[in-house]
């Protein structure tokens, strides 16, 4: 049986509330709540048959549930390698665990490709 489009809408909405709702009672510090908001997040996602979007799942530690804050219960770095891109590494501060992705270089058309070359503008 199909999940009707206005249950997704429904799902999609109270993820995004139950993210706000986690955000700030991480911010006050009240971690135990904002660990169940992060467990509900997923629960509606299964729920409505939808995936958890990605900006938000990359804000969710994997191991202890807590919303990831940089400087409050996450610190990030940038690792560069070269011409392949940059590596972004996230750690969150409460339980030690890592989350690393990748960021691809932007590549460019080769030198002196310029848009409406020889035209006048």
């Amino acid at each position: 049986m199909k999940v009707k489009s206005g249950v997704r809408d429904l799902a999609r909405q109270r993820i995004r509330w139950l993210f706000k709702l986690a955000y700030n009672e991480t911010k006050k510090g009240n971690y135990g709540r904002a660990r169940r908001y992060a467990e509900l997040i997923v629960r509606v996602a299964e729920k409505g048959k939808i995936g958890v979007p990605r900006s938000i799942k990359r804000s969710i530690c994997k191991n202890c549930k807590v919303i990831l804050i940089p400087s409050i219960t996450a610190r990030v770095r940038i690792r560069s390698e070269g011409s392949k891109g940059s590596r972004v590494i996230v750690t969150c501060t409460l339980c030690g665990w890592m989350k690393r992705y990748y960021i691809k270089a932007v590549t460019y058309g080769k030198k002196g490709e310029g848009v409406n070359k020889g035209s006048k503008a």
